[in-house]
């Protein structure tokens, strides 16, 4: 029988009950050592030595219950000795090593869980009496026998200058390490310091490739295509497009975040892109009809540059207060309603109460993005956004965080032109006069779950006042509003959720109040996220976004990456359900619809001077998959579908009644 098999036998029989009986206190009389090894000679007998054999008395493996025993104050607990036949002409001797237990063995000794002290066999009581102890009063036991003085600790020890240089053992799993493999132990990503002992630095590259096809209604702009089509305000919707982006980061630490907030930290990272735009109608690409239908560019943008300084400690359960500066990302809410982007400008921002609350109190002067590439230049944009929000976790319920903030926007009168020759501020409508916009939103939102119902919601006001609106042809007081809620309840590997969005419309375009709601920079993670036809797609409308990239806020706005904030727009109202699904472990899937209609429609009517415009856009479907063959993110594919349906609306507007599109791939690898 293995040693295995005896440990498993022996924890079957190890208590049987027997009656209590006084315990003699005084101690039992020591016995020599030797006199209690048996004699190589002597006859063949059942060995109750065995498990002694491996330990230093019988209660070795069992430290707490041998003060129970030891003790008596709980009547006598007797082990059940195995009887397994010895050897003939000796004691039993246990079972060979295999070479994995000798590693282990040693692996235990160097550790301290076990001792290199000689076993010292036991033998059972005579009847009447009680058995000796297995060593001298007083002798250490178990694993305090380790730290005996008779034990040399340069014998099993060996300095090291620190514990980020201990080798793990040769195991046959281990892989050599390379620079190349960001899974072996690698100084470039962060496992060893690269200075000192507490100085790291980490590396990120990836290259993330965008291919995309798609139908969306497309102007003719100035110049037809051919006699005899003069007349036509939308042309060939058919278009394609590519985006490359090779990132590289660099994350210089001082500190162990792993356990507490870095001491310092500078981070930058560098971007470049390029671009393919085809598309079928001229002045779409460029201002200037001669640049044809083609449009190739690229270009190298900091995205971000920033130094981190830890400020203090606020308890001993590394509540703290940070500082960090330069060109930083930040995101305002959960799900991105009113405010995304990596910008120029200042965060201080810590926790408190066990990390119960977060909080972040952010301004940034933000610097213009490119019109291709979407990156930051190094241009000034004479806008100022500042942002304070909090977070409470598990309020009011366990794993619920909610959440307050407040963001002001304001954004000086400027006129700007993009890389492409169109006018961005004023937008290119109605009134144009460069003009100041400022605003001020207050803002609820909820995260996480109750009971098993995942919940997702945000509800903001917006407050304000903007100079010489285009539509309104005046001075306005915004007075907007945003509601969004998603709800959903996981079935084992599946999913199901329903959602709705609610952004307010102006209902009279040439009164002195502004209802339609805009965000400040927004990137909603909602509904059908990137998947959706109406999400993703920039929809173009005389010179302005019905919609804007990455965006279903229907806003009238020239652009959300140059442009200005608008809150005289017909609004929104969104309504879907979609069924996520854990296909496998590498293998997700979602697929799901919208139902989408204005608002209001008076803003329409004025701009396009058309009337009685319906409010039903349409619907949409969506279908997404992902697919990461290696478990991991360092290779991830995303391939996404939508088709839309127009509705009323959005056939009069754009003149079509034909299914639009949006077909999609992203590779993404990264090291």
């Amino acid at each position: 029988m293995t040693r295995r098999g005896v440990r498993a036998a022996l924890a079957l029989v190890l208590f049987l009950p027997r009656p209590l009986r006084a315990v003699d206190p005084s101690p039992a009389p020591a016995a020599s050592v030797a006199s209690r090894v048996p004699s190589p000679s002597a006859p063949p007998r059942t060995s109750p030595d065995l498990f002694a054999f491996h330990g230093a008395d019988r209660w070795s493996a069992f430290p707490e219950l041998a003060a129970r025993d030891r003790a008596g104050g709980h009547g006598e607990l007797t082990l059940a000795w195995l009887a397994l036949p010895a050897e003939e002409g000796g004691a039993a001797e246990p079972p060979a090593k295999t070479a994995e237990e000798e590693r282990t063995r040693r692996s235990d000794r160097q550790k301290g869980r076990i001792s290199d002290r000689p076993a010292e066999p036991t033998r059972p009581a005579e009847p009447g009496k009680t058995a000796p102890e297995a060593t001298p009063p007083g002798a250490p036991r178990g694993q305090d026998a380790i730290l005996d003085e008779d034990i040399d600790l340069d014998e099993h020890f060996e300095p090291l200058r620190n514990r980020w240089y201990i080798a793990p053992p040769a195991y046959e799993i281990n892989e050599p390490t390379s620079p190349l493999n960001p899974y072996t132990q690698n100084v470039l990503k962060g496992d060893y310091p690269i200075i000192g002992e507490d100085i790291f630095l980490q590396l990120t590259a990836t290259e993330r490739l965008i291919v995309e096809t798609r139908n969306v209604p497309t102007g003719t702009g100035i110049s037809a295509s051919g006699p005899g089509e003069d007349d036509r305000f939308f042309g060939d919707g058919e278009q394609f497009q590519v985006f490359n982006y090779a990132i590289l980061e660099a994350d210089l630490f001082k500190g162990q975040q792993a356990f507490k907030p870095v001491d310092w930290r500078l981070k930058a990272t560098a971007v470049y892109n390029n671009n393919l735009l085809w598309v079928q109608e001229p002045g779409v690409v460029n201002i200037d009809v001669d640049e044809g239908e083609k449009r190739f560019t690229d270009d190298l943008a900091l995205q971000q540059a920033f130094a981190e300084v830890h400020l203090l400690d606020l308890s001993d359960r590394y509540d703290f207060i940070s500082v960090e500066a330069g060109i930083i990302g930040f995101r305002s809410d959960f799900r991105s309603f009113i405010f995304e982007d990596s910008n120029l400008g200042v965060r201080l921002f810590g926790n408190a109460d066990a990390n119960k609350w977060q909080y972040n109190l952010v301004a940034f002067d933000r610097l213009e993005k490119d019109t291709n590439s979407e990156l930051n230049t190094f241009d000034d944009r004479d806008q100022y956004v500042v942002i304070a929000n909090v977070y409470r976790q598990d309020f009011p319920f366990l794993g619920y965080t909610t959440s307050g903030s407040v963001h002001y926007n304001q954004d000086d009168d400027s006129v700007h032109f993009n890389d492409n020759g169109f006018l961005q501020r004023p937008k290119p409508a109605g009134l144009a006069q460069p003009h100041e916009v400022e605003s001020v939103y207050l803002g609820w939102a909820g995260d996480g779950h109750i009971g098993r119902v995942n919940v997702t919601h945000a509800f903001y006001q917006v407050f304000g006042e903007e100079e010489n609106n285009e539509f309104a042809g005046r001075d306005v007081d915004i007075n907007a509003q945003l509601a969004a809620a998603e709800v959903s309840y996981d079935i084992d590997w599946l999913r199901p959720r329903l959602f709705g969005l609610y952004l307010s419309g102006d209902d009279d375009t040439r009164d002195d109040t502004a209802r339609g709601f805009d965000g400040i920079f927004e990137f909603p993670a909602f509904a059908g996220g990137e998947a959706s036809f109406f999400n993703r797609q920039e929809i173009r409308l005389g010179g302005v976004g019905f919609t804007q990239r990455l965006s279903p806020y229907v806003d009238l706005s020239s652009s959300k990456l140059e442009g200005q904030s608008n809150y005289v727009n017909p609004g929104l109202i969104l309504i879907g359900a979609a069924l996520d699904a854990e296909l496998a472990p590498k293998w997700k899937a979602n697929i799901g619809g919208s139902y989408l209609r204005l608002a209001d429609t008076d803003t329409l009517e004025i701009f396009l001077e058309s009337e009685d415009i319906p409010q039903e856009l349409g619907w949409e479907l969506f279908l997404a998959t992902q697919y990461r063959p290696l478990l991991n993110n360092n290779i991830i594919v995303n391939v996404g579908v939508s088709p839309f349906f127009p509705g009323p609306a959005f056939r009069k507007v754009f003149e079509t009644g034909s299914v639009q599109y949006s077909v999609f791939a992203e590779f993404t690898l990264t090291w």
